[in-house]
């Protein structure tokens, strides 16, 4: 690593590759053949002969001009093998280095950084903890390149930017980049979707609706509500007290947009009509025409409701009477019986035969007494309709002394009237008998 950063800046693509080869396990050094010392003729000995066997040694490697005419073809031969590589017969296996020990001989090198690093991560036998430091880096780079970049350029870098923040997952499905790095980067780089993806994550739909309001982005705010709207139904709320807010703001959004939200509030019950009309009403921004479909179909259905109700009402007053009134005529008045055959088996009646006062007549032998079906005396066809009357009543009376679960129920409803309707029907709030 000494020369790492002489080497990219002379030769950076061949390092580049020298480095991704050797940081991913797959380096394979190469071994140059032996030098072979050429025989020079002299006849003197001693410092002579020592002087020209150098002479020919460093001929042989570096050919220095002015000196091709002295060398000898034995010479040039024992060069050439001298430069020939020939592969090892085995590799020598080595344990490949952390990335991050090559990222300073990068530095000016942005491009080739990149490419190193996209190689690194891509490689499976990197461990995740440095793949956890790549993909942080790799992820400053792609945004340092947005902000040097303008048009097509810096839209595809943000591109590849949110690709990595999604696809950043190990096998364990465990984030590679922390939320905590994806967030300081993206606010050191003005990246907002880098945050706008952190929240998703992590469920927080609420603060991205409330970022981009607090932006006055209109748009984004509006998108934001589209996509994040049926799984929060809360921001339809909000977002009709955001397009009220200013003049500006509704008319970025537009009428339709503010009648599509209160659409929606109107169809889920998100607010209550008098609640919309008080939050319009704090500024002067909504005009009455903008709301009056709203008002207008919502007092339409609030008067069919209650033509409804006043009809089954009604009709449940009717009912009560009859019933009463056949109360009242079976304790004063003789009942006829009038049918001709037995209710259990279809035979004509015979004596000895018995009457119930629902209508039911039985032959005698055909009653079944004390089996399970009724009590003694009861109508058998009757007598399961009998029982979970019983049943209902047993539990209205029960229900109607848990005054706790009542108030429950009243501080958690929506429609308080209707839970009082509902709970005075259960008999909650009737004088006790003594």
């Amino acid at each position: 690593m000494k020369y790492a950063r002489v080497l990219i800046e002379h030769c950076r693509k061949d390092a580049t590759q020298v480095f991704i080869e050797y940081y991913t396990g797959k380096y394979k050094p190469r071994v140059a053949a032996p030098l072979i010392e050429a025989a020079i003729p002299t006849t003197n000995g001693g410092f002579v002969v020592g002087a020209a066997n150098a002479v020919q040694n460093l001929s042989s490697l570096l050919p220095l001009p002015y000196m091709t005419a002295a060398v000898t073809p034995a010479a040039q031969q024992a060069r050439l093998a001298s430069e020939a590589v020939t592969p090892p017969e085995e590799t020598p296996a080595y344990t490949p280095p952390r990335p991050r020990t090559a990222f300073s001989s990068f530095i000016d090198h942005p491009d080739e950084f990149v490419v190193f690093l996209e190689a690194c991560a891509k490689e499976d036998a990197i461990s995740e903890a440095d793949k956890s430091d790549i993909y942080t880096t790799l992820l400053e780079m792609y945004l340092r390149k947005s902000n040097e970049r303008k048009g097509d350029e810096r839209e595809e870098w943000e591109r590849k930017a949110k690709a990595l923040i999604d696809g950043g997952k190990a096998r364990n499905d465990q984030l590679r980049i922390e939320n905590s790095n994806v967030l300081l980067l993206s606010h050191l780089f003005n990246f907002r979707d880098g945050t706008t993806l952190v929240k998703e994550r992590s469920g927080l739909l609420f603060d991205i609706f409330r970022s981009y309001t607090s932006a006055k982005d209109t748009r984004g705010a509006v998108r934001a509500l589209r996509k994040y709207g049926p799984e929060e139904p809360q921001l339809y709320s909000a977002a009709l007290a955001y397009f009220t807010s200013d003049t500006r703001v509704l008319e970025e959004a537009g009428p339709d947009e503010l009648a599509r939200v209160l659409e929606r509030i109107d169809r889920d019950g998100l607010m209550a009509p008098l609640q919309v009309v008080q939050m319009l009403s704090k500024n002067a921004v909504a005009t009455m025409g903008m709301i009056k479909p709203y008002l207008a179909g919502r007092i339409e259905r609030e008067r069919k409701d209650i033509a409804d109700n006043r009809r089954d009402a009604e009709t449940f007053r009717i009912q009560t009477e009859e019933r009463r009134q056949e109360i009242a005529d079976l304790g004063s008045k003789p009942a006829v019986f009038q049918a001709t055959r037995c209710a259990q088996c279809s035979a004509p009646l015979d004596l000895p035969t018995v009457h119930f006062l629902c209508k039911h007549s039985f032959h005698q032998r055909c009653l079944r007494s004390g089996d399970g079906d009724g009590a003694e005396g009861e109508c058998p066809l009757c007598a399961r309709d009998n029982a979970t009357i019983r049943a209902i009543r047993k539990g209205q009376v029960e229900s109607s002394e848990r005054h706790d679960v009542f108030r429950h129920d009243l501080e958690r409803s929506e429609d308080k009237f209707k839970t009082v309707a509902e709970w005075f029907g259960r008999g909650v709030l009737s004088v006790p008998s003594e």
